[in-house]
């Protein structure tokens, strides 16, 4: 018995930039974020003016929010208008019944180890077409209205506080809103988990070579030849 690997050539470059870039982008944040909300070091002794530790920590943080949001958009827009078909909307229709058919039901069962054969896809499966809308689309817009509101406290009246403002009255006070967004943020390690179960399993189940298509864009089609 031998095996036809077939080369195919999904992920293109903008989407494996983009997967970099908001990867990274969410560690930093998870880092500074994590750092902001409870300081391991303690300012020194002194006047505060000459100690500048905290606001180094949230210009990281600020600089991979803007980084982060503006990825966030390309990828958007890339998936409404590139030329993409493997990275667009297309295919996900969790509004029809019919996509919540068959073929998710048997990926899920797939994951769970209760069926043998492993359902074989180019792009993304249902499932993880869905875990991608719910953490990393739904996640990142909700993290991002609730930062810029956020920052837009630094500046009463400007831009981000005009637009983004009102979420602080709808959370019910700065706190809350605070609060909300750091619980939030624990969405992306939840996702990194399933994210990392899920491809090491494509690459040991099904053989499609997922861990390494996302740096070279190619995944392999492998079938069984009879002898």
């Amino acid at each position: 018995m031998g095996r036809i690997i077939e080369e195919i050539y999904v992920w293109r470059l903008p989407v494996r930039f983009y997967h970099w870039i908001n990867a990274l982008s969410i560690v930093i944040l998870m880092i500074t974020g994590l750092y902001i909300a409870a300081p391991l070091i303690n300012p020194p002794l002194g006047e505060a003016v000459w100690y500048k530790g905290m606001a180094w920590w949230r210009y990281m943080h600020f600089v991979a929010a803007f980084i982060f949001v503006a990825n966030f958009l390309f990828r958007l827009y890339w998936a409404l208008f590139g030329n993409d078909k493997y990275a667009r909307f297309g295919g996900f229709q969790p509004w029809s019944p019919s996509w919540w058919g068959k073929p998710f039901r048997e990926q899920v069962e797939s994951y769970l180890f209760l069926r043998s054969d492993e359902p074989n896809y180019v792009g993304h499966n249902p499932v993880a077409a869905l875990a991608h809308f719910i953490f990393i689309f739904c996640g990142s817009s909700f993290m991002i209205f609730t930062g810029l509101a956020m920052y837009g406290e630094n500046n009463p009246g400007g831009f981000n506080s005009t637009m983004f403002g009102w979420l602080i009255p709808l959370f019910g006070g700065s706190y809350s809103l605070h609060f909300a967004h750091h619980v939030m943020a624990w969405i992306f390690p939840v996702y990194f988990i399933m994210h990392i179960y899920a491809v090491i399993r494509h690459d040991v189940v099904d053989r499609t070579s997922v861990t390494s298509s996302i740096i070279t864009g190619f995944k392999h089609k492998v079938e069984e030849e009879p002898s």
